[in-house]
């Protein structure tokens, strides 16, 4: 790639990387391991790394395995680049295992501030523990005005896994950050130049308080954006993003896909009714709004284990590697898929 203005800052930006343990396949598909190695072996590829980010949906089932895989690959990585890490927890993350390997309190919002080369990095964690939208509670938003009372020295790259800005797809939609407009008023005339996240499966770049907003390519699939509405599909695909911060605070973010002769195959697909149950079980509720963690005590809800494109009933005696929701926190994932116990218990796509 061309050579950097003095001051600037490369930044190999990836995310939803939704690693399991024990070799099992992100929805009985995909190798997401695999995934993330040739994801990392491309981007390697890229000159004058300075900053890896990982914006959140890291892990798929939360294992401490699936973390230390991620640890052990990023370290590697960045230790080859002359890099600095910082990773955010997304929806699919679980903190307790999140904050055993990568460091944090999991009796908290995984917050954090690194400085690189003068640039601060600010990681924020939009996680909801047994929800799949975003929520930024309002300790974690005077937080961030404090530490933005005092601008960095060249300035600063927001993280997060819920992007502040529109979604693609019905889905996406219901498992959005919610109240956004809060964040923009602290984003509002301070010193961050770009804000990093994840969550869409998809490169798209938008704007929020006049800051320009990447969201990173996925690493474990890519989302359909040209689905029917009310519809979610994705195919195999995986990628990430160069993003380049310059001193003058201009951003350029440049989607790199990963090439596999599987790509466009398709990975899942939800008809309308699917969408909907996913929405009413894993959305927030109709009253969300900013504050301390809502249903702290509910059970994690995972992605699907499954396409559902070949109808229940077939799936039902599909046998493939999949963790049940009912065992999340065991080691070992169940051999054959069973449907959801209870209400509680069923898995969502995003």
């Amino acid at each position: 790639m061309h050579a950097l203005p003095p001051g600037a800052l490369r930044i190999v930006h990836l995310s939803d990387a939704h690693l399991l343990a024990d070799g099992a396949l992100h929805q009985g598909v995909v190798d997401t391991a695999e995934a993330l190695d040739l994801v990392l072996a491309e981007a390697a590829r890229v000159e004058g790394v300075r900053l890896l980010v990982g914006s959140g949906d890291l892990s798929d089932d939360g294992t401490r395995a699936s973390y230390r895989h991620l640890s052990e690959r990023t370290d590697a990585w960045a230790r080859a680049a002359g890099a600095e890490v910082v990773l955010v927890p997304g929806n699919h993350d679980v903190r307790e295992g999140f904050a055993e390997v990568l460091g944090g309190d999991p009796a908290r919002p995984l917050d954090l501030v690194r400085d690189v080369d003068g640039w601060r990095v600010i990681g924020l964690d939009t996680s909801v523990p047994g929800a799949g939208y975003g929520l930024l509670r309002p300790e974690q938003l005077t937080w961030l005005r404090d530490e933005l009372a005092t601008p960095a020295g060249r300035g600063t790259v927001l993280v997060l896994h819920h992007p502040p800005i529109a979604a693609p797809t019905t889905l996406h939609e219901s498992l959005a950050l919610q109240d956004p407009e809060a964040l923009a008023a602290v984003l509002e005339g301070s010193d961050v130049r770009v804000v990093l996240a994840g969550h869409y499966h998809h490169h798209i770049v938008g704007h929020l308080a006049g800051v320009p907003v990447v969201v990173a390519p996925g690493v474990a699939n890519d989302t359909d954006v040209l689905a029917a509405v009310g519809t979610e599909r994705a195919v195999r695909g995986s990628g990430f993003a160069v993003v380049e911060v310059s001193a003058d605070g201009s951003v350029r973010s440049t989607p790199v896909p990963v090439r596999d002769p599987r790509d466009g195959d398709e990975v899942f697909v939800l008809d309308e009714a699917a969408v909907a149950r996913s929405a009413a079980e894993a959305g927030a509720p109709p009253a969300a709004r900013p504050g301390p963690d809502p249903r702290p005590g509910a059970a994690r809800r995972l992605g699907p284990g499954l396409p559902p494109t070949r109808g229940r009933r077939e799936a039902d005696r599909r046998v493939v590697k999949v963790r049940h929701p009912c065992a999340w926190s065991s080691s070992e994932p169940r051999a054959t898929w069973a449907p959801p116990c209870s209400p509680a218990c069923r898995p969502n796509p995003r």
